[in-house]
């Protein structure tokens, strides 16, 4: 047994709560990890007829077409059009609202599941870490 924690304990040794917490941070993270896997395969499978009709003036401007096309933002790009292909009303105030008709099927309904996947686990990973830094902030005191 990993005999590193704070004081020598177990890390089995806290409370249920605290076990129950470290599961879902930790399951959230790895689902997270996963993410970033997906959107590098969501990545390499872009229509390119999407970014050839989409990703220029009067779309995005230079500025934002010169940081997004390159590592790492690329990946941030994928993510964005994967919204706009997947929830075409979140492009309206781009006006890519029409961008899926230029994607398969699949990749937009790929894109819609990838996110009601991805959005949720963010938030609980983001809940977890804001009740861990609560709880052990409180605790020291």
């Amino acid at each position: 047994m990993w005999t590193g924690y704070a004081n020598n304990m177990s890390l089995f040794d806290g409370t249920l709560f605290e076990q129950v917490l470290l599961t879902i941070f930790v399951a959230t993270l790895f689902c997270l990890m996963l993410s970033l896997v997906f959107i590098l395969i969501m990545h390499i499978l872009m229509p390119k007829k999407v970014l050839k009709a989409y990703f220029k003036e009067p779309y995005f401007n230079a500025g934002e077409i010169a940081m997004f096309t390159g590592f790492p933002f690329g990946y941030m790009r994928t993510a964005m059009f994967s919204r706009v292909l997947g929830f075409p009303a979140s492009g309206k105030k781009r006006g890519l609202e029409n961008a899926y008709q230029l994607a398969p099927v699949w990749y937009c309904k790929i894109s819609k599941y990838f996110l009601y996947f991805f959005v949720p686990n963010l938030a609980l990973l983001v809940i977890s870490v804001v009740i861990v830094f609560i709880h052990f902030e409180a605790w020291k005191q």
